[in-house]
């Protein structure tokens, strides 16, 4: 087991006082990038085109094309995050909005399955599921996400509805947090790589448990993959037990990952999107409550993304990032 031993360096490794006093991360749309989505959107409507069958090819995007460009960039190889402000929510109907975020989707990387059902497109509500089944994935609940990554290269968001109260979106930097861990718990790197209790949460499927590293180091790469909230899961219900090291190393991560001096938080408005890198960045959410009126019920539409410039990583989370396995089919309604 290889171990990661110095600091790493460069713009993946920040924390939120840096970004808090710059604003390059963010990007508003100008009435012509607007107008070149418009277009676009228009011309696969004017075809007929079905949202699956629509390629890059389909969906040109002149004018908004060179920030693309240089957001797959800054996602994949640099800070590892970005927000994309401005779409007209309001101007669309759902189908339409789904459609300008499934086009934009084409120019950053190729989609995956997001569930046992298939999806390529997601929906990120309160299902009104039982929170503490097992089988309850988080972003099915209107509870907190603690900080995980999506089983994808890339994490695209979309938000619809802002909901009520809360769901407030939290970043962080996984490289700065084994920065902090490194200087200052070297002892609990081990535990870490090594690995920590998974369990099976998906809706179909052999009910499992497995280890799997927090941190794996692929071709002198750094990469971070973990899901709180299901790793939680698997410490209370499976039948992996944790040594005293292996909980006082995760308690670690935790103490640091939660940190503010790490954490940048925003508040997505409909009509934001947000894109992570699932190998650099950490991200989950607070806790948020919907009304019975749909406006202020809390909707986010999800893509899974695969870069399309492949990242050395570890085969256990190549495997993981390659989309969910079907095996369910929904029932007509």
């Amino acid at each position: 087991m290889e171990i990661y031993r110095q600091p790493v360096t460069g713009a993946t490794a920040w924390k939120s006082a840096e970004m808090i006093a710059r604003d390059d991360w963010t990007h508003v749309l100008t009435e012509a990038e607007i107008e070149d989505l418009d277009r676009a959107l228009r011309a696969v409507q004017q075809r007929g085109l079905e949202m699956a069958a629509v390629t890059r090819e389909d969906f040109p995007l002149p004018v908004l094309e060179p920030y693309l460009a240089d957001l797959e960039k800054t996602v994949r190889t640099g800070r590892g995050f970005a927000l994309l402000r401005g779409i007209p929510v309001d101007r669309y109907t759902a189908d339409e909005v789904f459609l300008i975020k499934w086009g934009i989707g084409t120019h950053l990387g190729e989609k995956v399955s997001q569930n046992a059902y298939g999806d390529l497109l997601g929906h990120v509500y309160d299902h009104g599921l039982d929170p503490n089944s097992t089988r309850t994935r988080g972003y099915q609940t209107s509870g907190e996400l603690r900080f995980h990554v999506d089983r994808a290269d890339m994490t695209s968001l979309l938000c619809l509805h802002k909901g009520r109260k809360g769901g407030l979106s939290r970043v962080v930097s996984s490289m700065s947090v084994h920065n902090a861990i490194l200087a200052r718990h070297p002892e609990y790197l081990p535990p870490l790589y090594e690995g920590v209790p998974y369990i099976h949460i998906e809706e179909a499927g052999e009910m499992r448990s497995w280890k799997e590293p927090v941190f794996s180091l692929t071709d002198n790469v750094l990469s971070c993959s973990i899901r709180r909230n299901t790793v939680q899961k698997a410490i209370e219900r499976s039948e992996i037990k944790m040594t005293p090291l292996e909980t006082a190393a995760l308690a670690c991560f935790d103490s640091v990952a939660e940190d503010p001096e790490f954490v940048l938080e925003m508040e997505l408005e409909p009509g934001d999107i947000q894109f992570v890198n699932n190998y650099t960045i950490l991200h989950g959410r607070t806790a948020f409550v919907d009304d019975a009126t749909p406006e202020n019920k809390r909707h986010l539409v999800r893509l899974w993304l695969r870069f399309f410039t492949a990242r050395p990583t570890a085969d256990f989370i190549r495997e993981q990032y390659n989309g969910i396995e079907k095996m369910l089919e929904r029932k007509a309604s």
